[in-house]
């Protein structure tokens, strides 16, 4: 049986001020699709986060549900889908019952929709165990289960629970949105908990021939396992992620549960990338992608007047700017300089870069007086 693995859609996402909607529909459509196509997997697996946020924009609805349509509709590919710590289970798992009938598994709250999946293929039966993120509270409720303390013991009851309900010999497949000891975050995801508390044991998913998760942004492999795996988000969202790849992984699991994956990249119409040098060497350097979400680090020593608005005649997605201006030590402590800049020499240097000249004699009696009236006011 062949699958897709995706997660972290994040769609409705804010970058910046700046919905990415746009982009995340151009990427679904115009390299999602295509790959879906290419590979034909028997199955596609979203771990998680199909959302940015519990309540989303109209417009990340509507695209979500457009790939329904594509995949489940017009491809009659099975989608399986759980809600990451992003979403809203309850909203998630609406229709759920109805959907399933179609192919399309919706799997957020516990007591409606987490049971396993059983799909087939040539060689027989494969066990699908969709494990979305979730509260303590909720499954000790949902398992009716008070002793139960903890994510990580929460986490391990409720595949304990999927396991017992799966029949044996099944060739198994765990997706789930957590946090696994020992990956590697980034600064684009939201913490599960305050200090830790939610990070679980990788030996949680020993059981299954495959795991397919969710929640960690980079693609990577899980507590040193070729089968406990991420497959990352789908796009760039923070400036921090600008030396990951993004993309899905294709895998198959064959008749005795033997798991081939491979990471497949998906690029963007617009990357998000880190650009460095002085504010002159940026306007002046050749970039074949202008157009790219950019950081620019700017290595003046001095402040650059307007930087932003000038930088983006060249540039227009610079979402951000980050400087590093003259520093000393002063008492043990470091400060930035403040020195003391005569007026008339600040105007001077603000006339020469807007204007591309000095001042005028005129000018400078004129500001002259005003220097001086602003004196005696304050006298």
């Amino acid at each position: 049986m062949k699958f897709i693995h995706t997660a972290d859609w994040h769609l409705g996402k804010l970058f910046y001020g700046q919905y990415l909607t746009e982009e995340q529909a151009w990427v679904l459509r115009e390299r999602f699709l295509p790959l879906v196509d290419e590979v034909r997997p028997d199955v596609i697996l979203l771990a998680g986060d199909v959302y940015d946020r519990s309540v989303p924009p109209a417009e990340a609805v509507d695209l979500f549900d457009e790939m329904v349509s594509e995949i489940v509709g017009r491809r009659r590919i099975p989608f399986l889908v759980i809600s990451g710590n992003h979403d809203s289970s309850g909203r998630l798992s609406f229709g759920s019952r109805l959907l399933a009938a179609e192919g399309l598994y919706m799997c957020g709250d516990l007591e409606r929709t987490v049971r396993p999946v059983i799909l087939r293929d040539a060689d027989g039966e494969v066990a699908f165990a969709p494990m979305p993120y979730v509260e303590t509270a909720e499954v000790r409720r949902a398992l009716d289960d008070g002793t139960i303390s903890g994510h990580e013991a929460a986490v391990r009851a409720l595949s304990e629970h999927l396991l017992a309900a799966i029949p044996s010999g099944l060739r198994r497949i765990a997706v789930a949105h957590d946090f696994i000891a020992g990956g590697a975050p980034s600064d684009s995801e939201r913490p599960l908990s305050i200090g830790g508390t939610e990070v679980v044991s990788a030996d949680i998913f020993a059981p299954y021939h495959y795991t397919a998760l969710g929640h960690l942004h980079g693609p990577q492999k899980a507590g040193g396992s070729e089968v406990i795996r991420y497959s990352g988000s789908l796009m760039k969202y923070s400036f921090g992620e600008a030396n990951q790849k993004k993309g899905v992984i294709a895998g198959e699991i064959d008749g005795l549960g033997m798991v081939t994956a491979s990471f497949l990249p998906l690029a963007p119409r617009r990357d998000v990338r880190v650009i460095r040098g002085t504010f002159r060497e940026l306007m002046e350097r050749d970039d074949e992608a202008p157009d790219d979400f950019l950081l620019a680090d700017l290595m003046d020593e001095g402040p650059v007047i307007d930087a932003m608005a000038r930088l983006r005649v060249k540039y227009p997605h610079v979402m951000a700017l980050r400087t590093h201006l003259a520093i000393r030590e002063d008492s043990g402590a470091r400060t930035g300089v403040r020195e003391q800049v005569d007026m008339m020499d600040m105007m001077e240097t603000f006339s020469e870069e807007f204007q591309g000249r000095p001042l005028t004699e005129e000018e400078k009696a004129f500001l002259a007086g005003v220097r001086q009236d602003m004196k005696e006011a304050e006298a």
